[in-house]
């Protein structure tokens, strides 16, 4: 099947990003400062400890994707992917963490909810654009208390 419509939105992100490898950098900078200053020998440990995930990420290359088509939302992360088509999704909700990540829910036709996992999900003005092309309503929820 030949695809005459560009997708609405198709977002990349690579673990070997610039801000990615950074921050990477800027944590065991601080190791080694701390280290350096001869502060005790967990601090320096923990840092490097904190930082060994993004470095996995990094030495994988690990990338994530969602692409929001004329038909299907589909998405894909090392350990989550999967498909939607379009017609089956009511409306998408926004929800933002303690944290202030924001999670993002499909609430489809059947009564169903399905969560799109948080590393595929683009940054929340981007996503929303691109759901206003695709004719998708969306709600955003603050986090409450109650």
């Amino acid at each position: 099947m030949v695809r005459d419509r560009a997708p609405y939105l198709d977002h990349r992100i690579s673990a070997r990003r610039p801000r990615a490898l950074i921050a990477i950098g800027l944590f065991w900078l601080g190791a080694a400062l701390f280290r350096a200053a001869d502060a005790m020998w967990w601090v320096p440990v923990a840092l490097i400890g904190v930082s060994l995930p993004a470095c996995l990420e990094a030495l994988r290359n690990d990338t994530t994707r969602l692409t929001l088509g004329p038909d299907d939302l589909t998405w894909h992360s090392r350990r989550h992917s999967g498909q939607l088509a379009l017609s089956d999704i009511d409306y998408v909700r926004f929800d933002t963490r303690m944290d202030l990540a924001v999670n993002a829910r499909l609430h489809l036709r059947d009564g169903s909810v399905m969560r799109l996992p948080i590393e595929v999900v683009p940054p929340y003005k981007v996503f929303c654009a691109a759901l206003d092309d695709a004719g998708l309503r969306h709600e955003r929820h603050h986090f409450g208390f109650l």
